[in-house]
């Protein structure tokens, strides 16, 4: 599997719709609706939508349960078709309302996605149909970019029983694309919260 660096390429793919994972349980957190988690002010799914939203053309909200704050944000909400069977799930159930030639999946915990996420995937998209983020030498199993066969594919490894998204981006060799760390800082715990607030004051501007 390669790995190329992100900031070497750059391209633009017609037709994107980013699917937000919002379904996990934040047990780490109380069990509190995580992407609600405060911010500087504002959650963490605000934070992640305004860095989205230049880079998309539509975005859909992937939720494990009904919860009236997402509509609030705008965008179509898609409850898990099958609660409890994890992040696979949910990409695959909001798959239902998408209907863009590109597919991009992030979860709701990385509040500081970088601005150039969708450019440094693209050339990988185009080549191979799918990309995955690599960041600080770890796999982001959720930050990927599909084509539609590769969505197909997904869907399908899925039906047959598949629930680990890692498995499935191993059998499918999909190439890592590297970025720096400190844009994908996700936040399970209180410290990670923490250390969030204080990236986020490192960042005026953000």
């Amino acid at each position: 599997m390669s790995r190329r660096s992100a900031l070497s390429e750059s391209a633009v793919l017609p037709g994107i719709t980013a699917i937000i994972l919002c379904g996990g349980r934040a047990t780490r957190l109380g069990g509190i609706e995580k992407p609600m988690a405060d911010l500087g002010g504002k959650s963490l799914l605000a934070h992640v939508i305004a860095r989205l939203e230049p880079q998309v053309d539509s975005i859909v909200l992937s939720v494990g349960r009904n919860c009236p704050q997402y509509a609030g944000f705008g965008y179509p909400v898609v409850v898990d078709d099958e609660p409890d069977q994890g992040p696979l799930a949910g990409i695959v159930s909001a798959l239902a309302v998408v209907d863009t030639p590109w597919t991009l999946t992030t979860p709701a915990d990385t509040p500081f996605l970088p601005s150039n996420l969708v450019h440094a995937l693209a050339p990988s998209c185009r080549e191979h149909g799918a990309a995955v983020v690599s960041a600080g030498g770890h796999r982001q199993n959720l930050a990927m970019l599909l084509d539609e066969r590769q969505v197909t594919a997904l869907a399908e490894f899925y039906r047959t029983g598949g629930r680990a998204v890692h498995r499935w981006l191993v059998a499918r060799g999909v190439e890592e694309v590297a970025f720096p760390e400190d844009g994908f800082l996700n936040i399970n715990t209180p410290d990670d919260l923490a250390l969030a607030r204080l990236e986020l004051d490192r960042r005026p501007n953000d």
